[in-house]
């Protein structure tokens, strides 16, 4: 049995980026933090902190991190179980999901089960390809990825697909297209991406032109919202799901550049197989929102 004092520590540090604010955020010394985490390297036998800035967990590290926010997530449930006052407070769920999820629907999936439990959520987003790795690293409790099989100690369940397509302003769409979505064409046409894990660009030209290392310049905006922006003010081409664009495709305000082509990201959530009623109320609200979507 470790001691959860020394777990603590050494996820806060983790959790804060550095030993000063870890001590800060409990309300310790740093030199108090420190020992704490030796003397949990010490019982583990084995390094569990990289001491780089900001620190990082070592893969045994991330094990013990996953053990304890598995255990926070049940002292929360059972703190809430032993209270008989009806208002006794809130109880926290650390989510992983990709950026277009979280813009177009997962709050519509999630609101009412949010506030009828008393969540708290706690997201954090990545591509839906990456999500997975929080999981198995512990950081979140559940997650939205396109990963179809589960790990140990979890569930999955199919939700659906999400369809993506290669958007232009129309006025680019004839100056930049005139024979079609080309790789020649390609090569002065500016490709939106929203991080350096997107592959969604190099996926389309698998689909559209049978290959994909395809010259083109590219420029990197990270937000949903001002992706849209950018590609409808005509600085370039980027993929985005239909639940985002499709009102402005119908009323003309974008063009679909690589149609009929589309890529399909098939999304699974994945969960802690814990007994927990808030975790298992969000899971039911997104099975329930995306079989009737």
């Amino acid at each position: 049995m470790y001691d959860y004092k020394l777990l603590e520590a050494f996820c806060a540090v983790v959790e804060c980026g550095g030993f000063e604010k870890a001590a800060e955020k409990l309300f310790i010394t740093q030199s108090a933090v420190s020992q704490r985490v030796r003397q949990l390297e010490d019982a583990a036998k084995s390094v569990l902190l990289v001491r780089s800035n900001p620190p990082m967990p070592t893969d045994t590290g991330k094990a013990f991190m996953a053990h304890f926010n598995k255990v926070r997530s049940l002292e929360d449930e059972l703190e809430k179980a032993l209270s008989h006052d009806e208002d006794c407070g809130f109880t926290s769920v650390s989510i992983g999901l990709n950026a277009d999820t979280l813009a177009t629907w997962f709050f519509d999936a999630i609101e009412e089960t949010v506030k009828r439990e008393r969540i708290l959520l706690k997201l954090r987003v990545d591509d839906q390809e990456v999500t997975h790795s929080m999981l198995k690293n512990g950081v979140v409790s559940g997650c939205i990825s396109t990963r179809s099989t589960p790990m140990q100690g979890c569930s999955v369940h199919y939700l659906g697909k999400t369809t993506y397509r290669m958007y232009v302003s129309p006025e680019k769409h004839e100056e930049w297209f005139p024979k079609g979505f080309t790789q020649e064409a390609l090569q002065n046409v500016p490709v939106i991406i929203y991080n350096e894990r997107d592959t969604l660009h190099t996926q389309m030209f698998r689909k559209a032109l049978g290959k994909e290392n395809v010259a083109h310049p590219e420029l990197f905006i990270p937000s949903v919202e001002k992706y849209l922006d950018a590609v409808m003010r005509g600085f370039g081409i980027g993929m985005m799901p239909d639940q985002q664009c499709k009102a402005y495709l119908e009323q003309g305000m974008i063009a679909d550049a690589a149609a009929p082509h589309t890529v399909e990201a098939h999304l699974y959530w994945h969960r802690w197989n814990i007994d927990s009623k808030p975790l298992d109320a969000l899971t039911k609200a997104l099975i329930r929102y995306c079989k009737d979507a």
